[in-house]
C-alpha cells in the first residue's frame, strides 16, 4: 500500500515538473511580446485613465484642475465627436462585410491546393503587406486619375456623402487577402467525407454551404469578425489622408487633435476610454454570440 501511495506521488511530481517545464518555457518565448504590449499599450492606456478626469491642456502638464466627469459629459454631449463616431461605425460595418464576404468569396474559388492557386493566393494577400498611408494614396491616384475618366464620377475621396465608402473599400481591397487566408485554412480543415455524404443524400451545394461549410467555419468567421471590427474602430491612417474633409474623420483622429493639436488632452483621453470601452463590449458580445454558433469536428 505504502508502496503504491509513494509510485503516485512520483508520478505527480514528474508529471508537475513536466508541467512547469512546458509553461514555463512557452511564458518564457512570450515575455518579449508581452513587454513589448506593455510598454507601448497597456502602460499608456492604464495613465490615461486619470488624467481623463482632468482638464489638462497636455499630457504632461503641471498645472490641472480635477473636473470629474465633466469630460465625459460633454463629449456625449459633443456633436462632433458624436459625428466623427458615426463615421467609425459605418466605416466598420462596411469593412466588416466588405472584408468578411469577398475573402469568403475567394477562399471557396481557391482553396485548394494547386501551383495556380497558391501564385494567386500570393498575389491576393499581397495588399495586406501595404501600408495603410501608401493604400491610400494609390487608391486616390485610382480614384482620380484612372476611375473618374472611365465613368466620368468624381472621386468618392471628394464628396461628402461617399468619403466613407471609399475609404472602406481600400480598407477592404487591402485586408481581404488576410480574410481569405484565415478562410482557406478553415475550409482545408472540414473533412471530406461530410461532402461525400452530402452528395450521397443528394444535397445540393447550397444545401452544403448553408448546413456544412459554414457551421465548420465559424470559428475562422468569429477570428475575422472580431480582428476586423477591432481594426475598424481605431481607423486612424485612412481617415487622417482625407482630413480635410470632416465627414471622412474617425473618433481615433479625434482623439488625436484633441491631445496634440488642440491642446485638450482630458477631453481627448476621455474620448479615447470611451473609444476603447466600446471596442472591448463589442468585441466581447460578438465573440459571445458566434462562439456559440460553432460546432466540433
Amino acid at each position: 500500500m505504502s508502496t503504491t501511495i509513494g509510485q503516485s506521488k512520483k508520478k505527480k511530481r514528474r508529471l508537475t515538473v513536466y508541467s512547469v517545464r512546458e509553461h514555463g518555457g512557452n511564458i518564457l518565448f512570450m515575455l518579449p511580446a508581452f513587454a513589448l504590449f506593455a510598454f507601448v499599450e497597456l502602460i499608456p492606456f492604464i495613465q490615461s485613465i486619470p488624467i481623463s478626469f482632468t482638464d489638462k491642456k497636455a499630457i504632461f502638464a503641471k498645472a490641472w484642475n480635477y473636473v470629474g466627469f465633466d469630460n465625459y459629459i460633454k463629449l456625449i454631449n459633443n456633436n462632433s465627436f458624436q459625428q466623427t463616431f458615426l463615421n467609425t461605425a459605418h466605416f466598420t460595418i462596411l469593412y466588416i462585410l466588405g472584408a468578411n464576404i469577398l475573402g469568403l468569396a475567394l477562399a471557396l474559388m481557391i482553396w485548394r491546393s494547386g501551383k495556380l492557386n497558391n501564385v494567386i493566393r500570393t498575389l491576393l494577400f499581397m495588399p495586406f503587406t501595404v501600408s495603410l498611408v501608401a493604400s491610400t494614396k494609390v487608391w486616390s491616384y485610382v480614384y482620380t486619375d484612372v476611375l473618374m475618366p472611365l465613368t466620368g464620377q468624381p472621386s468618392p475621396l471628394g464628396v461628402s456623402s461617399q468619403v466613407i465608402a471609399g475609404l472602406s473599400a481600400i480598407a477592404i481591397w487591402r485586408d481581404m487577402g488576410y480574410c481569405m487566408l484565415i478562410y482557406i485554412a478553415g475550409l482545408q480543415s472540414i473533412p471530406l467525407e461530410y461532402y461525400e455524404a452530402a452528395n450521397v443524400e443528394g444535397a445540393n451545394w447550397w444545401t452544403q454551404f448553408r448546413k456544412i461549410t459554414l457551421p465548420m467555419l465559424m470559428p475562422a468567421i468569429t477570428s475575422n469578425v472580431t480582428l476586423i471590427l477591432a481594426w475598424g474602430l481605431r481607423c486612424f491612417d485612412y481617415s487622417q489622408m482625407v482630413i480635410t474633409m470632416k465627414a471622412a474623420k474617425t473618433t481615433a483622429v479625434f482623439v488625436y487633435e484633441y491631445i496634440f493639436g488642440n491642446s485638450r488632452a482630458g477631453i481627448g483621453q476621455a474620448a479615447a476610454i470611451i473609444l476603447t470601452l466600446v471596442l472591448v463590449l463589442l468585441t466581447n458580445v460578438i465573440t459571445t454570440i458566434l462562439r456559440k454558433k460553432e460546432v466540433e469536428l
